[in-house]
């Protein structure tokens, strides 16, 4: 995973900091918005400072969503290409105990380099 998604135990990303980190950043715009606002006295500028927070806002929730949603996409991806290298391990190891007791062992062994050169390719 990448330095800005955190995790947790199991290696899923954790939602927590990020909504954390976003809501404070949020916070942040708004308040600054704010206290512009407050000290201007034109209500156009007070206007394009409020709708310019209001972009910004949605602006960070956004980045956020996409990081996280990236990163789900990331965890599930790792997580299928695991299961595939297991069922793909499993059907070898089976493939070579039948060949073993109907006494063909040299079939199993060219699936058995066939596997092994297609789990080296990823």
């Amino acid at each position: 995973m990448s330095r800005w998604v955190a995790t947790d135990e199991s290696g899923r990303p954790d939602w927590r900091r990020p909504a954390l980190r976003v809501g404070l950043e949020i916070s942040l715009v708004a308040l600054v918005a704010a206290y512009v606002a407050v000290h201007l006295s034109s209500p156009l500028v007070v206007a394009v400072v409020v709708v310019a927070a209001v972009v910004g806002s949605a602006a960070l929730l956004f980045r956020a969503l996409d990081r996280q949603a990236y990163a789900w996409v990331r965890y599930a991806s790792e997580r299928a290409r695991e299961s595939q290298r297991n069922q793909r391990r499993e059907r070898a190891q089976r493939r070579q105990r039948s060949g073993q007791r109907s006494g063909g062992g040299h079939q199993s062994g060219g699936g058995s380099r066939q596997q092994q050169r297609s789990d080296a390719e990823e």
